[in-house]
């Protein structure tokens, strides 16, 4: 029976069910001419003539409902046929089509919703790939041929020590800058894939943010940017992975920084929600966002003009996929003192 459809196998139980309500007419009929045999033992020939025709009913009606069977189940199963025979398509390759769904309440209709929500995710996560995939090759393979490219143009003619020299680190600002892009492609992989759970602890976000406001205040000496750290003397407990949660506050900061002028203000602060979310924002003085690109800032490989040879477009990337690891929530809105206001927003424990 493993092997059999389910066609067959409903066909097999209405068949079944024939066969037992027919035997119990038949049944319940004989005992009553039996009843009736011996209240009148002079009917005997009549009652077996009535036994005789309930036998060639009973032989015409029985395959007749065979058939029906088959038909009726054929009629019952039309709806979830059509549904395979659409999924069959879709899983194909024709990835935009979708099973219709006639009515959402009953099993059919159900089932083809959870369907059309799984092609949905599986279509999306397709997307993503195909799209990262030549993102990531296209951004391995600049330093690369960059690499390529100056080694051979040393080699080609004889140099001074500091003509090589100046060569050599070329190479290897290029190398650091693509060590960096494959670190980031790593953590970014990492972190999506949902293998980082067994990293998790007990995290205090106010210590983690102590600790990027002071790196910030170095680097931001340097053009005069003032770092400002709001937050009150309470700690702010959750579950996840420290290193994770200080690279998401770094890259906010390194993406606020990068952005604001000399003499800006970036302003880190952390906060609770009502629902018990831990709030973290980081608010800048730069140029802002338009509206069209505050949902893809966050895509991988995003950069906006002005960030420079040295971003790749994966910090805001790695921030995003670091919350979802995180089950929390992203986004970025506008500055009322201009310039922009990421943040980020984690439950208590994943």
């Amino acid at each position: 029976m493993k092997n059999r459809t389910i066609r067959f196998r409903f066909f097999i139980w209405l068949a079944l069910h024939t066969l037992i309500i027919f035997t119990l007419i038949a049944s319940a009929l004989t005992i009553f001419d039996l009843i009736e045999y011996l209240e009148h033992p002079a009917l005997l020939e009549e009652e077996l003539e009535e036994l005789i025709v309930l036998g060639v009913v009973m032989a015409v009606l029985f395959p007749t409902g065979l058939v029906g069977a088959w038909f009726i189940a054929k009629l019952l199963l039309r709806p979830w046929n059509a549904m395979v025979v659409q999924a069959e398509h879709i899983s194909a390759g024709c990835l935009t089509n979708r099973i219709e769904v006639e009515n959402p309440n009953d099993e059919v209709g159900r089932l083809a919703t959870t369907l059309n929500k799984t092609f949905d995710s599986y279509q999306k996560l397709l997307d993503r790939l195909h799209r990262f995939s030549y993102d990531a090759s296209h951004q391995l393979r600049n330093p690369l041929a960059a690499i390529q490219a100056n080694s051979e143009v040393c080699l080609k003619y004889p140099r001074t020590e500091e003509e090589y020299r100046t060569v050599i680190g070329t190479i290897l600002e290029d190398t650091d800058r693509l060590k960096r892009t494959v670190d980031q492609l790593l953590l970014l992989a990492r972190a999506a894939s949902g293998a980082l759970r067994c990293s998790q602890s007990e995290v205090d976000l106010r210590q983690i943010a102590e600790d990027v406001v002071r790196e910030g205040q170095i680097i931001g000496e340097t053009r005069n940017i003032s770092v400002e750290l709001n937050v009150g003397l309470e700690p702010f407990l959750l579950v996840g992975v420290p290193d994770l949660l200080r690279e998401a506050l770094v890259n906010l900061m390194d993406n606020a920084l990068k952005y604001s002028p000399d003499g800006g203000r970036i302003q880190i602060g952390l906060s609770k929600t009502p629902a018990g979310f831990t709030r973290m924002t980081v608010a800048d003085s730069g140029p802002g966002l338009p509206p069209e690109r505050k949902l893809s800032v966050f895509r991988p490989f995003e950069r906006s003009p002005g960030s420079g040879k040295e971003s790749v477009g994966l910090g805001l990337a790695i921030v995003a996929d670091i919350c979802e690891a995180h089950a929390g929530r992203f986004g970025v809105d506008d500055h009322p003192g201009g310039g922009c206001c990421f943040w980020i927003e984690l439950p208590p424990s994943v």
